[in-house]
């Protein structure tokens, strides 16, 4: 699978990115963000599908976990590699900022797709 960016340059959460349900093995994923630095960000998964093509029965939106957080300092990539754990999707939620326009950029992989 080719890598996904998401660039975010103030505070809030990205649209939700859907992980490949048809992975031909354990789906694994790893993450790397950059930023142009001092950001406070997390990146946040759910379980429920946020398209709502299998809507939860108790819920119009989807509940998210947070996979991890941090504070980036400049040009100091943040990488986490999370293995063996099935997520519908996953998001990039930057909490403050280090300064107005300043970027935030999350690049994920998904192995085990062909």
């Amino acid at each position: 699978m080719q890598p996904i960016y998401v660039t975010m340059t103030s505070s809030g959460s990205s649209p939700f990115k859907l992980g490949n349900w048809n992975a031909m093995s354990v789906m694994q994923f790893g993450f790397q963000v950059n930023s142009t630095g001092g950001s406070n960000f997390q990146i946040d998964a759910t379980l429920e599908d946020p398209t709502l093509s299998y809507p939860n029965p108790n819920s119009s939106t989807p509940t998210t976990f947070t996979l991890a957080t941090a504070s980036s300092t400049a040009a100091t990539p943040f990488v986490v590699g999370i293995s063996s754990i099935a997520i519908a999707a996953w998001r990039l939620t930057v909490n403050t900022p280090s300064s107005a326009g300043a970027k935030v950029t999350l690049i994920a992989l998904q192995s085990g797709v062909g």
